[in-house]
């Protein structure tokens, strides 16, 4: 049976095989279809979502506040002004003197030196005219000749072909055949030859020779007593003098002088200006609104396959399908 997709969009669903029990509506899933009987039609309708109207309020206007400013509170007071501040004067009280004698020293006690010259003799003495001295003698190194062996060429392997033995061939890592040849991995051992060098026998060394001092016999002068000096003291010398003495020092004696006061009459705040908060409330308004209560849906529901009317016909499933 071919349906045009143009002129319907669901056909009657004639399917053999087992049938599911018949109901009259089925709901919709993507890519699913009803659990049609053989000679029955479903369509695919549109159910429509359903709304209702509701209130809500809205705030045109925020909730605000003032303040109304409470003037502050005075009174006249009176009160004792200093107009001159309390003060001393100074009464100065002179000192009190008296004459004394006393001893000055005119010339201080000192000592004087006497000076005794020193005492010399002559005597002979062994003086070194040339310290005592080394010198270095160099002796060169001692060199001798001996032979030593250098690899000139490394022990290494290499393939060789050999002679293939008769039966069947050996398999094993230092023989292997290849075109029809066989090989075998043979060891080249090392080759050395002999060279001469030179060899230091005894390293090359420093002697010293001593050389000894030089003296001289010399005379000299020899001091057998230093210098030395001998004192003696001068008594200090003193003249007899007068003085003023105090005998009660310069005093000082302050005298009091009150303060001035006057009478003045001034504003006192007996309560300072204070602010109060007034609260404005927030201005709702009442609105509606469409609320969805069941949202739009799609149902398969069981219709007359021989109404022109229907519009909605959906293709059926593939031959032997028993539904979704």
């Amino acid at each position: 049976m071919r349906v045009s997709v143009s002129s319907l969009l669901c056909a009657a669903a004639l399917v053999a095989g087992t049938c599911f029990a018949a109901t009259d509506e089925f709901p919709y899933r993507e890519g699913a279809f009803p659990p049609a009987q053989p000679g029955q039609c479903w369509c695919l309708f549109t159910i429509p979502a359903k709304f209702r109207t509701e209130n809500y309020q809205v705030c045109t206007k925020p909730a605000t506040c003032s303040y109304e400013t409470i003037p502050a509170v005075y009174e006249t007071r009176t009160e004792q002004v200093c107009v001159k501040p309390e003060s001393k004067r100074c009464i100065t009280i002179p000192a009190e003197f008296r004459t004394e004698t006393y001893q000055e020293c005119v010339k201080k006690e000192h000592c004087e030196k006497e000076k005794i010259p020193a005492v010399y003799e002559t005597r002979c003495e062994q003086v070194c005219v040339e310290k005592e001295k080394t010198r270095t003698h160099k002796i060169p190194a001692v060199w001798r000749t001996e032979e030593y062996q250098v690899c000139v060429e490394p022990s290494h392997s290499e393939w060789r072909r050999t002679d293939c033995p008769t039966g069947n061939f050996p398999a094993s890592a230092d023989m292997k055949m290849d075109a029809g040849q066989c090989w075998c991995l043979t060891t080249i051992p090392a080759r050395y030859e002999t060279r001469t060098r030179k060899v230091c026998a005894e390293k090359e060394r420093c002697v010293e020779e001593i050389i000894p001092a030089r003296f001289e016999t010399r005379e000299k002068k020899v001091c057998v007593q230093k210098e030395t000096e001998r004192k003696y003291t001068i008594p200090a010398v003193y003249e007899t003098r007068t003085r003023q003495v105090c005998v009660k020092k310069e005093s000082k004696m302050y005298e009091t002088i009150p303060a001035e006061f006057r009478t003045v009459e001034k504003q006192v705040c007996v309560k300072p200006e204070s602010k109060r908060r007034i609260e404005i409330p927030a201005v709702f308004e009442t609105r509606t609104r469409e609320v969805c209560v069941e949202p739009a849906r799609k149902v398969w529901r069981r219709t007359d396959c021989s109404n022109p009317q229907n519009t909605n016909f959906q293709a059926p499933p593939p031959s032997g399908s028993t539904g979704y």
